[in-house]
């Protein structure tokens, strides 16, 4: 980890594994572009390790932070307060000093909502399925609503495990159908049509396969988007510019999300431009 500066205000990426991630890079393009004396750090956490390390990190000079895998939803409770988006989906992503008072907020749904608008209207998203329960998903329930989604189907490889996160959305999103299928039992969806596959999980990439199904359901599907950016061209995406599918790359979501937070920190319009072509430049080695 760098050694900041004294003078620096202070903002730190928290993940399980984010000692790669591009965000430093982008983030630090977008204060050095507006003259803003400020640092972006990643910082790997082990999932135990958590509030221990918020408690360290802090400090006076602690600005904002970005919240990553897996702890969106782990660290509420160490917060002093919640905006309303962030307590309706229960999940925060980015985190704000405001006065002596740390409060959470999500800009992962403005990250899913600013690619889509490109393709779709409101109302122009009838049937969804989204892959995962995690933090991810949580934003893509909120990104569905604003477009007035009728019907989500979320796909899991363990029905058990998601069960909670399916009737909390029932509960938060009631304008919204919600089914829940694992990939053992996904037969209904590979026969159907849908306007969009949301992919909130780490299957096809880092080694993790892309079940047979979801190839299925790709074939079938107008757009996909990939919430994974590395590699830049993930096997989701692969499958989708293969069957014909427009496919929304990863590093969108990553752009907008980190502008949206950008913003909230510091009140001034986020620099996209230099920070999309610093992020492609970070993850061309990748496939760009």
């Amino acid at each position: 980890m760098p050694s900041p500066s004294v003078e620096k205000d202070l903002y730190y990426l928290i993940g399980r594994d984010v000692t790669e991630s591009p965000s430093p890079s982008m983030m630090n393009a977008a204060f050095s572009e507006l003259s803003i004396d400020a640092l972006y750090v990643a910082i790997s956490l082990d999932d135990d390790a958590l509030e221990d390390r918020f408690t360290e990190l802090k400090g006076n000079r602690l600005k904002g932070m970005n919240v990553t895998i897996p702890f969106k939803s782990a660290i509420i409770p160490l917060l002093d307060g919640l905006d309303a988006l962030s307590a309706r989906i229960g999940a925060v992503n980015t985190v704000k000093k405001e006065g002596k008072r740390f409060m959470g907020h999500n800009t992962d749904v403005e990250g899913i909502v600013r690619p889509l608008e490109k393709f779709f209207d409101e109302g122009q998203i009838g049937r969804v399925v989204v892959i995962g329960s995690g933090g991810a998903a949580r934003a893509f329930f909120e990104a569905m609503s604003r477009f007035r989604c009728k019907r989500v189907s979320i796909l899991v490889r363990d029905k058990s495990r998601a069960s909670r996160f399916a009737s909390e959305m029932k509960s938060r999103f009631g304008g919204i159908e919600v089914e829940l299928h694992s990939f053992s039992e996904s037969g209904p969806l590979t026969r159907s049509s849908f306007h969009l596959l949301f992919n909130a999980s780490p299957i096809g990439s880092g080694g993790i396969p892309l079940p047979e199904p979801v190839r299925a359901i790709v074939r079938s599907s107008a757009t996909v988007f990939d919430a994974v950016y590395r590699p830049m061209r993930t096997e989701l995406i692969a499958e989708a510019e293969r069957s014909g599918a427009q496919a929304i790359s990863g590093y969108q979501m990553l752009l907008h999300q980190g502008g949206a937070s950008f913003e909230l920190w510091t009140g001034r319009e986020a620099p996209l431009g230099v920070m999309e072509e610093r992020l492609l430049r970070s993850l061309g080695a990748e496939g760009h």
